[in-house]
Order: C-alpha cells, then structure tokens, then sequence
C-alpha cells in the first residue's frame, strides 16, 4: 500500500524578509567591565542559579542558503528558568553590522544543508517539512514544500539538482523539482517467516512442476499484480521479517538502487528499573534506563535491492554487503556516500569490537567491496569531534575527480588525509596537534579546519586548499574559536569565548588579518558586576615520564589554611585544561569555582590522562584499566601545587562529577591520604553496570575480561578508605543509574567505612534544579570548610 503525503501548495518565502534592524552589538546589559563599579563576592546563592544569571551565548549558528547573512538562536534578555526551546532565532546580514529577530515562519535552513553540484538548489528538512531553495528563482526563495507531521531524515539532492530525497520513519521519499511531485520510494514488506519455511517452499514447487493448470493460474495472477503495481505507481519493497528496523535509506543517482542499513534488535535485552518517588501522579511511578555493558546489541546489516518494482514483495531478493578484510568478526555499516561524479560510492564499516574501520568502494550491482583505507587501534578508534569517539563513522568527505579526504589518529594525532584516485594515501595536515573540526566550502576547494596548532589550550580556525597546501591562520585571540564557513566561502562565522568572556558572535573574511565585525556581546548585569578568573595552563610529569595537564585558579587572597581543591571532570574524553569559556557551562563548573576562589581556595581543574585535547596516547592511557593511570597523574599534579603555589598538602580535597566521581573515588580508596577529603557526584561505582557503548571499547566486556573491570572499579577498592567522603547522587539518574550508589553505599557499610550521603529525589545525571543545587553547594561549601579548614 502508497502512503499518501500532503504538499504544501506552493508556498514560497523570502530568504531574508525584510523587518526592523538593530544596529551591532547586540548587547544584554547596559553594563561593561569598566562601568559595571566595584565587583560583587560570589555567595553560595550566585554559585546556584543556572548559567542564564551571567548570561546566554549564542547557538545554533548557520549561514543563510543564499550567504547573505547568518542565523543564531540567543536571548537578549536571560533570566534563570526560561526554556531553551523558547529561545529567538535572529538574523545579521553578511556584514554583521546589524541585526534582527527572526520571523516565526522564516525559514532557518541547516547548519550543512545539501546542494546540488552547481549549487543552485539546497534542501533540507526541519520539523517535519521539506524546504528546498532554488537560486534561479527571482532573487532567490525557498520553497516550503511538504509537511509530513512527522520527524524526517536529511535531505540529500541530486548532483544535477532534479530531485530531493529523504526519509519518513521507515519509508523513503523523492520530491521532483521540475514536476513538483512527491512520491514514495521504498516500502518496508513484513515477509511471514513461515511461509519462507524450507518446507512450504519445497511443496509450492512441487505444485508448479507437476501441474500446467498451477502453473498458468500463478503465471497470470503474477503477471497481473506486476501490471497493477506498476500502474499504480507502488513503492519498491524490501522484504524484512517482523521487527527489523530500516534505517539510512538512500537511491542510487541512477535510480536503480536502494541501498539501507537493517537493525536487528537485540532480544532478550536486560534493562535497568528506577523509581521516580516525585512524579506528578503522587505514585512511585517505575521508568527503564538502559542496558548493562555486556548485554546483546542490535545487529546492523547494509543491504541493496535492486528498484523493481513489479517484482512480487515477496520474491524480491536482498543483496547483504560483507567485507572479507573483516575475517568474519561482525561488523557495523555507517550510510553511503556517493562521489561528487556520483559514478562511485564509499560505505564505512567499523567492527563491533572498536579495533578496526575500513573505508571501501561498493558496488551496488554485486555488493562487493574494496578497501581503501584502513585503520587499526590496539586501545580503540576514537578522537575529537572529526573522528568519532563513540563508535561511529570518521569524518569522510569527496572531493572532484575521484579523492576522498577522511579523519584519522594514524600518527597518534588527529589529521586529515587524502585517498587519490590511485589508491595512495596522503596527509593533508601533519605534526603533533589535532584537527578538531573540518568543514569543506560548498564548491569543495578550502577547507576551514580548527585546530589546537598553537597550543592545545586553544582552538584556531585555518583555511587549508582542498587537496593540500599551506595553512592560513584566521584567528589570533587564545580561547574557542567555532567556525562556520559562508556558501561563498569569502566570509565565516566565528563563535568565540575566553576563560573570562561568555562565547560571542562575529563575522569576518576568510583571509588572514581581517578585522572581525561583532554581533553580540552576551552578558547580563551579573556578569559584568562579579570578577571571572583566567586559569594558567600548566603541564607536570606523569610518574611514568609522559605530560599530564592542568589549570590553576588562584584566588585574589588565599585564605589563612592555604587549602586547595582538584576539580575533576566527567564525559571521560573532554578537555578542560583550555582558554575558553567552560564546556560545562556556569551552573555545573564555572560558578562552583569562583565560589571557592571568593573563599580563599586554590582550584585546580585536572584533565587526567584518558581525556581529550593531546593525542592518541593520551586518549587511551586507561585502556584496561581505568582509575589507575588516570588518577595516579595527580600525584605530581599535588606537588605542583605545594611547591608552587604554597598550598599546604595536609589540606586538599578533591570533587567530580560522573567520571569525575568515579576518580573521586578511586582517588580516595587507592590512595588514602593523598587527599583530605573527597565529594564523589553521579559517581561510577562498577563499571560491570555502565552501558555497553562506552565501557566495552575501554575495558571491553566483563564476562570475558572480569580483571579488566576488577582493577578498574572503586567497588573492589572500598577497604582502603581513610578520609571523609561525601556521596551525593539523584534518585532519576538514568545515565549513572542509583543502582551505583546503592551498591556502594551498601558495601560501605559491610566495610564498616564512615562516610556521608545525600540524594536528591527529583535531578538526573546533572543537578538540574536551582533549589537542589543550592542544598548541595550549601553542603559541599560546608564539607570541605570542615574537612579543610577545620571550620
């Protein structure tokens, strides 16, 4: 059966309507640094509210489909509680010297839309609607073309720009410019698993051979069918058995194929119940989290059919795409990707077990590949954001005339390389630093890398030729620079923040030297009234001889016991040893720390070896072994701080959230008396109960390498704790599920450990509430002034 879709009638919108413009910056206060008068102390109240108190900086930021401006979404007037979704979209032209707030039917496109190879027609989708600008119109419009009422899938037009497609749920969909017409593609076809039974196929054949009558009447039904869908236009079938998922459905430039990706769910799959003691009903109502590590996963698969649609649904035949090179291990299928030519297609296969990732050719004809590139990681594939760290596909782009440029930690450092016609492979960017974003100009001749090339404490943007060349260096300011290239590629959008200055807007041209124009200037009244500190950035040795990182927070008087405090970070591969703004923002980082600078602490925020921002080796030092070379980095960390900032040794504590709790902890059972006191957050108690994602690439999983999770879970380590600990964790928590606590809190007790706790019956994985932050700052203010300063 055709699924009927609804077309907007030809609803054509302005790419830039005209409203009331705002002179740049736009500003949030009134206030500067140099009139905002003498600087408020942070209380515990201030270090509470969310981070729209100081201020919100803009997000979302994408050029218009035409480049003759750009959108971000952002608040002129923040107040702590507003909902992000509530926020404004607002528009400043190409020079970025004036601004306004978006229609509320103006149609912001996506930060990377796709175009067609002469770029005169760019789609995407949002909310459920297909949009679709067309530069050969009148100055150029965007076209509302269809309202599905239901998420859909990127769009992805055709190199000659006659079509769009895209995906609805499970279904394929194909919009013709020229016609104005859409029509479905593909149809998912529930095959009956029993009439596919060995058996039932053996006695309808028997029925065909042995009698004319069977075999004409089948002849002329079959035949009959086939007119009829042809007729009628039906959609190509791809014959699934019940509860198998299609996903990355995408038809071949040629139109002859469709290629997808089938998920297989994992069955029976082991979930986790909590309890949500607070919910609006006045019952306990139960909720699942997620699996454990080790559960079964679901099993992708990338297949092909060939687009025939007169073919019964049930003889319709599934070529599986399989990779010799993985010697039979299981692999996992990340979409298709077609050359700029499209005359070649590229899939990536990573196999289940993080090692290994192949790039290869596929032919949709035969299914058969061929390897172009292959990377290997004893630990696991992984690094910043170009490559991914979670599994997924590498960054991959095609360039004219048959290159490939893609991702790699090759070197032991993220860069970019590229696959020649031939065969070769080359580096496109080289030594020891990271590209940590590429975007390629829509007519695929610059790139915009960021990279950490200066320092790895800050991000530059650079333009680099498509197939090699030289760098130019676009930015100089040490901080964040996150940037996003015009369709021109002659102008970019740089968001940019500092340790002391919230992220802001500017536009510039892409050349060396040019002066930026200022959009923004976030900020409200508190932030200007209240002194933000710049950390130094400092590198000790590791006990094994290697680098380790950290920043130094000095307070502007410390106090009399000369105490200190080591924040930790969670996320596992993030930085924090950085000249920008926080990652975490001012309500889970930037606030507690100046709490404990107006106090007199010395802060150290502490980027252990597993972390991101130095390299492959640096990234996976925990392989095996989590809490061990991670937290033994510390060590000399501490001594820095006795022998060079004059903190007292007796009185340091130590704080983090999620991986950070879980150092917290490792720190304090592994080490006892390192620390004087510590507060583990969120903490993982065992990694036996984290999900499969992320623990099995680190420790793999614990039916096959229990040592691996021995050594690295605190739950094996609770005999050795000597000083205080603080446990806190929320009851909803579906990420670090409660279970961790519990079962810490429990064999704590059998240890007969001191210790204190507090949970908070309605926050997730991160304190979410104002009223429940402050009870916590309240306590971790009083525990480590206790603990610390003997108050």
């Amino acid at each position: 059966m055709i699924r009927s879709f609804p077309l907007m009638a030809a609803v054509v919108l302005g790419v830039v309507p005209a409203a009331a413009q705002t002179p740049t910056p736009l500003r949030q206060s009134a206030l500067t640094r140099e009139t905002a008068g003498a600087r408020l102390p942070f209380t515990l109240e201030d270090a509470s509210h969310d981070d729209r108190w100081i201020g919100l900086e803009p997000r979302d930021v994408r050029w218009a489909v035409d480049g003759s401006g750009v959108y971000f979404r952002w608040n002129q007037k923040p107040t702590v509680g507003q909902d992000p979704d509530a926020d404004p979209w607002f528009f400043t032209g190409r020079d970025g010297k004036a601004a306004r707030e978006a229609k509320p039917d103006e149609p912001i496109p996506d930060r990377y839309p796709s175009s067609s190879r002469d770029r005169r027609v760019t789609a995407w989708t949002s909310q459920g609607s297909l949009y679709v600008y067309l530069a050969d119109e009148a100055g150029g419009a965007v076209r509302a073309v269809a309202s599905l009422g239901q998420s859909l899938g990127p769009a992805l037009v055709a190199g000659d720009g006659s079509s769009v497609q895209f995906t609805a749920g499970e279904d394929l969909l194909s919009y013709d410019i020229r016609a104005g017409r859409l029509r479905q593609v593909t149809r998912k076809h529930a095959r009956d698993p029993a009439a596919a039974g060995e058996a039932r196929r053996w006695l309808a054949g028997q029925q065909r051979d042995l009698f004319g009558r069977v075999r004409d009447d089948l002849d002329r039904r079959t035949a009959a069918a086939a007119r009829a869908r042809l007729v009628t236009g039906w959609a190509q079938a791809i014959p699934v058995v019940p509860g198998v998922v299609l996903e990355s459905l995408q038809l071949s430039p040629n139109g002859r194929f469709v290629t997808f990706v089938a998920r297989t769910p994992a069955s029976p799959r082991a979930t986790t119940s909590y309890l949500d003691y607070v919910a609006a009903s006045g019952y306990a109502e139960p909720k699942l989290s997620r699996g454990k590590v080790g559960e079964p996963q679901d099993r992708l698969r990338m297949g092909i059919v060939r687009v025939d649609p007169a073919v019964d649904p049930d003889s319709v035949q599934i070529t599986w795409v399989d990779l010799p090179e993985a010697g039979g291990r299981e692999t996992v299928p990340h979409g298709l990707v077609w050359s700029v030519e499209n005359d070649r297609a590229v899939v990536q296969l990573a196999s289940a077990d993080w090692h290994d990732l192949w790039i290869a050719d596929l032919d949709p004809g035969t299914g058969r590949t061929r390897v172009l590139a292959h990377d290997h990681d004893d630990a696991w594939l992984g690094g910043p954001p170009v490559l991914s760290n979670e599994g997924g596909p590498t960054f991959l782009e095609w360039l004219p005339g048959g290159r490939i440029a893609f991702a790699s930690e090759r070197s032991g450092w993220s860069h970019l390389y590229l696959i020649e016609p031939g065969g070769e492979v080359r580096p496109l960017t080289s030594g020891p630093w990271e590209v940590r974003s590429a975007e390629l100009s829509r007519d695929r001749t610059t790139w915009l890398l960021g990279t950490s090339k200066t320092s790895p404490a800050d991000d530059h943007l650079y333009l680099l030729p498509a197939a090699g060349g030289d760098l130019i260096q676009l930015t100089e300011s040490p901080g964040r620079h996150i940037g996003a290239l015009a369709p021109d590629g002659r102008r970019f959008a740089d968001l940019y923040g500092n340790a002391t200055e919230l992220p802001d807007l500017f536009l510039r041209d892409a050349a060396a030297g040019t002066p930026p124009a200022r959009v923004t200037a976030s900020g409200t009244d508190a932030f200007f009234r209240h002194r933000f500190v710049r950390p130094a950035i400092v590198s000790v040795t590791h006990p094994d001889g290697k680098p380790v990182w950290a920043a130094i927070y000095s307070p502007a008087k410390p106090n009399k016991e000369h105490a200190a405090v080591v924040h930790v970070h969670g996320g596992g591969y993030r930085q924090f040893t950085h000249h920008g703004w926080s990652v975490y923002g001012y309500a889970l980082h930037v606030g507690t720390i100046h709490y404990l600078l107006e106090q007199g602490y010395t802060v150290m925020d502490f980027d252990y070896r597993g972390g991101a921002g130095y390299g492959r080796d640096y990234r996976t030092d925990i392989y095996r072994s989590m809490g061990q070379k991670d937290v033994d980095g510390v060590i000399p960390a501490i001594d820095y701080l006795v022998r060079e900032r004059g903190v007292d040794r007796r009185r340091i504590g130590v704080v983090g959230v999620s991986y950070g709790g879980f150092f917290t902890l490792m720190a304090l059972f592994r080490h006892p008396g390192l620390f004087a006191a510590g507060i583990a957050n969120a903490a993982v108690t065992d990694w036996a109960h984290y999900s499969h994602e992320w623990t099995s690439r680190v420790l793999g999983v614990p039916a096959k390498d229990p040592e691996a999770y021995k050594v690295s879970s605190p739950i094996y380590y609770t005999k050795g704790l000597a000083d205080p600990l603080l446990i806190t964790h929320g009851l909803v928590d579906d990420n670090v599920e409660f279970q961790d606590a519990a079962r810490l809190v429990q064999k704590l007790i059998e240890d007969g450990k001191p210790f204190e706790v507090m949970y908070y019956p309605t926050e997730p994985h991160t304190i979410q509430t104002e009223a429940s932050r402050l009870d916590y700052m309240k306590r971790a203010a009083a525990f480590f002034d206790r603990h610390l300063r003997g108050k």
